[in-house]
């Protein structure tokens, strides 16, 4: 996907978005100054994550699919250890997409982009091999669906993990 990204630092006014967004009730977590941002000229979004993490490759994916990991050699989700993370961002058209079947743990309300979004997250899957801990929220756009999706190694990658992917999630701009 065509992209580049940026020190949060060089982009002050995608800075002061993200800290000002919200991640839910009774949380003031938002953006550290040191995180990137992800610009997407063709898909018309930007979108922060922490300077530790890596954009990965997209694996043939569609070019509407960014992949954001905590480790710089996630390839596949079953390839995945139990301490990694692998965010998605996915543009869609039509309508958004469910979260995935499983018991739901965890809600949160988020602000994205100006609109209030619902994250679910839980023990997703329809079938042992393919269970995975995630957490999923969707944004309605004018064109269709931004998607993001999230695959947990674990639990505790998982619980450990959450309260950053939902401050990026909350990053999220459309331009």
């Amino acid at each position: 996907m065509a992209g580049h990204a940026r020190s949060g630092l060089l982009v002050p006014g995608l800075v002061a978005l993200a800290l000002v967004a919200s991640c839910g009730p009774g949380s003031s977590a938002s953006p550290h100054p040191d995180w990137l941002t992800y610009h997407s000229d063709r898909w018309g979004y930007s979108i922060a994550y922490p300077s530790s993490w890596h954009i990965l490759p997209n694996q043939g994916a569609p070019d509407t699919e960014l992949y954001i990991g905590n480790e710089s050699n996630i390839s596949a989700p079953l390839e995945m250890d139990k301490t990694a993370v692998l965010f998605e961002v996915s543009a869609q058209s039509g309508s958004c997409q469910a979260t995935p079947a499983g018991k739901v743990d965890s809600t949160a309300q988020l602000t994205v982009d100006g609109k209030e979004v619902k994250r679910e997250s839980g023990f997703f899957g329809g079938s042992a091999s393919e269970a995975f801990w995630g957490s999923r929220a969707t944004l309605r756009a004018r064109t269709g669906c931004f998607g993001f999706p999230v695959i947990f190694g674990s639990k505790s990658a998982r619980d450990a993990n959450l309260g950053t992917t939902d401050r990026m999630i909350a990053s999220f701009k459309t331009s």
